[in-house]
């Protein structure tokens, strides 16, 4: 188990093109070549959880609130998790060097159920053959950006953090030195759901279920769970965590689809 988790850290972690080596995130900021670039990657997803910083992100989400410790209730501190960066390189993505803020999931104590209702495989070759077979019809895929962190939670979590991990742009913009305890850590509660908290999913596909059945898309009663479609419309779908795969005869259905999730979503199209 030990070793499958070391292959996974260094899976989330970037290559120093002059050394071969595999850098985690605390190593990257202390990088000469990598710490300007590193540390802006993190402070805009700090900014995308919390309330933006220095103006640069458009439309943050509030996931996160930067708290001191003893704002958290009592009873709740001895559940505090810890979080974590993990790096990658998408050279594909607009912002190619990307920071993800990972709760430890292992150290909730979550006590309602968690797991998430997903597409069989064989519901998708079911979609993939009517594509083939129906007249006039497309196939075309959507993904939802920011799927967990637009979801409330039922209860908030509380996350704690090496200040030093923190790059110096939050600390500033959230005056975090007057949080920081003497320790050295700083809290964070978080309101949303978010990366690693096991309850993140399936809350997020509840209220995206709750959405759905509001612009009339419901998941057909008679085959296995996984495949959708609206009360009237030539549309179908199958729903994988926040990946939709469409099936749809004229566009302007596949655009009804599109229009209701911008409700509530950003939106990419394929």
């Amino acid at each position: 188990m030990q070793k499958v988790e070391n292959q996974v850290h260094k899976a989330l972690a970037v290559m120093d093109k002059k050394s071969g080596k595999m850098l985690n995130y605390r190593q990257l900021l202390r990088h000469p070549d990598y710490k300007k670039d590193w540390s802006l990657s993190s402070a805009n997803e700090f900014g995308r959880l919390a309330n933006g910083v220095g103006g640069q992100i458009k439309n943050p989400t509030n996931t996160i609130k930067f708290v001191r410790y003893k704002d958290i209730p009592k009873e709740r501190r001895k559940n505090v998790t810890y979080g974590q960066f993990v790096c990658t390189v998408r050279p594909e993505k607009k912002e190619q060097n990307r920071t993800r803020f990972v709760v430890g999931g292992n150290k909730i104590n979550y006590p309602c159920e968690v797991a998430i209702p997903t597409t069989e495989m064989l519901v998708a070759k079911l979609l993939f053959n009517s594509v083939v077979s129906t007249p006039g019809a497309k196939f075309m895929t959507m993904d939802l950006s920011n799927f967990y962190l637009m979801t409330p939670l039922k209860r908030p979590e509380y996350i704690r953090m090496k200040m030093s991990d923190i790059p110096e742009e939050i600390i500033l913009e959230y005056k975090l030195r007057d949080k920081v305890s003497k320790e050295g850590s700083i809290y964070i509660m978080a309101i949303r759901g978010i990366y690693g908290l096991p309850q993140s999913g399936l809350l997020a596909n509840e209220l995206l279920e709750k959405r759905l059945n509001k612009n009339g898309y419901y998941q057909s009663k008679y085959i296995p769970p996984g495949l959708w479609k609206h009360e009237w419309r030539p549309i179908q779908f199958t729903l994988v965590v926040d990946d939709f795969g469409v099936k749809y005869v004229g566009e302007e259905h596949a655009q009804h689809l599109k229009k209701a999730l911008e409700k509530d979503y950003t939106v990419t199209t394929e």
